[in-house]
């Protein structure tokens, strides 16, 4: 037998050596006999038993395991049942933000006109015809997409009136700045079936307001909150993300308590990172800005984290093993702006060294098969024992601001002991904490194989 190549192990609340298999979610713990012989390979018989039936011993040699996880990426790679577009409708925005990194960045003007929709539905059209997929999903992106709602209407209402015809399950979401939506706004996002907004908050009002400024003066925090009650009134969920460095973090716990009582809106945290390379040029810069390091941010999102009531099952999610990080990662997935050029990667958009194609170009040179990034055969990934957890993160951001890695890379550790401690208070999920083995206690049972994807290896292969 081998030991799993995908085991990180921790130490408990209390002292106890805590092992988990990243590859299938199966948690377990160990006393300290039991731990010294894992480590030496002198496992008992019942021990050496015990740690086989939880995948942290395999007949599987590192080799065949990193296959596994290839095989894996693979099959969710060319999965043809989803069909997913990024629109970017203009490159134009209404804000003025201090740390944008596409102040600047993108020359190209104006608004999507009809001959690049007619491209559009002509490619979902080609693509239907190729894979017959069976849902569709539209991701409104810009600059700020709300800047060419006649635009999103018009392309929506063809959209689905395709999907309609076709059978195909549509749906879609926007990230917007929201500074334009009223009512009269709301309503029509809820008629294209916008089902979800992604919003940014940088902070309660007067913080967000030096943060995300608005180039008419306007008041941007207020124009947001009043978006999102539209928003909810027409029945369209929101999510909203606080860019957090040292300053404004002090902040987010009492204003994601607010937003969720009072607005129905969810805050999460990212980090405000220097993706343009000015920090520390005016506006961007101290005493309004002080930037964390990736590690000082890994930890301080931890701590936020900790700080809320969560379930077992919200850890069991949190840490769960998955095929691929991004929609960049799979062959159906585009970016297409108002020009017709497109893109893989989210983050590339506007850039021309990474237009794919153009959707005006000869059908016979269309690139769609290029994927971002592929972890399970990069060098230092395939390496690692988070591949499952993390399958290589976001590669734009470890390109562009030097993230080192995923955050469990430096906080995998805490985020187990916090999930020992649900799971004690709750007496375990999916298992119930068991002993199966002198000083082998299971804390969380494997996954079945039908969420691991497993099932499906053989009749991919």
């Amino acid at each position: 037998m081998n030991r799993s190549r995908y085991v990180v192990e921790a130490i408990g609340n209390d002292g106890e050596h805590l092992l988990y298999n990243t590859e299938n979610g199966a948690f377990v713990q160990l006393d300290d006999s039991s731990y010294d012989a894992w480590q030496k390979d002198i496992c008992s018989e019942t021990l050496s038993d015990a740690l086989t039936s939880y995948g942290f011993l395999t007949e599987l040699t590192p080799d065949e395991q990193l296959c596994r996880q290839q095989k894996l990426f693979d099959a969710e790679r060319v999965d043809a049942s989803w069909f997913k577009l990024c629109i970017i409708p203009t490159y134009a925005c209404n804000y003025r933000c201090p740390y944008c990194y596409e102040l600047g960045h993108n020359k190209t003007k104006g608004k999507m006109d009809m001959r690049v929709m007619d491209a559009i539905e002509s490619f979902v059209e080609f693509k239907h015809e190729q894979d017959d997929f069976s849902s569709m999903f539209i991701q409104w992106y810009g600059g700020d997409p709300s800047l060419a709602l006649d635009e999103v209407a018009e392309l929506s209402r063809r959209l689905i009136a395709w999907s309609d015809a076709h059978g195909v399950m549509y749906t879609s979401m926007m990230l917007t700045n929201a500074n334009v939506i009223g009512e009269t706004e709301a309503h029509l996002l809820a008629d294209c079936r916008i089902s979800s907004v992604y919003l940014t908050i940088d902070g309660p009002e007067e913080l967000h307001n030096k943060r995300r400024i608005a180039a008419d003066g306007s008041n941007a925090y207020e124009n947001t909150i009043n978006a999102a009650r539209f928003l909810r009134a027409n029945g369209i969920s929101l999510v909203a993300t606080m860019n957090a460095d040292k300053i404004n973090i002090l902040e987010y716990g009492e204003l994601r308590k607010k937003l969720f009582e009072e607005e129905g809106i969810v805050l999460s945290l990212a980090k405000l990172c220097d993706y343009g390379h000015f920090y520390g040029k005016e506006p961007f810069s101290a005493p309004d800005f002080d930037l964390f390091t990736h590690e000082e941010f890994f930890a301080a999102q931890f701590a936020e984290f900790a700080k809320q009531d969560h379930t077992a099952n919200e850890l069991r999610e949190k840490l769960r093993p998955i095929r691929r990080f991004c929609n960049g990662q799979l062959d159906n997935y585009f970016n297409v702006d108002l020009v017709g050029d497109v893109y893989k990667c989210d983050g590339r958009v506007g850039e021309k060294p990474w237009v794919l194609f153009n959707l005006f170009d000869d059908p016979s040179a269309w690139k769609l098969h290029e994927i971002t990034f592929d972890a399970t055969r990069n060098e230092q990934c395939a390496e690692c024992e988070l591949l499952p957890a993390c399958q290589g993160s976001c590669i734009w951001e470890r390109v562009c601001s030097d993230m080192p890695c995923h955050p469990f890379r430096t906080t995998i550790d805490d985020y187990l002991r916090l999930y020992q401690k649900l799971l004690g208070n709750e007496a375990g999920i999916s298992c119930g904490s068991h002993e199966t083995a002198s000083g082998f206690a299971v804390l969380a049972e494997p996954y079945q194989t039908d969420v691991l994807g497993w099932d499906k290896l053989q009749e991919y292969a």
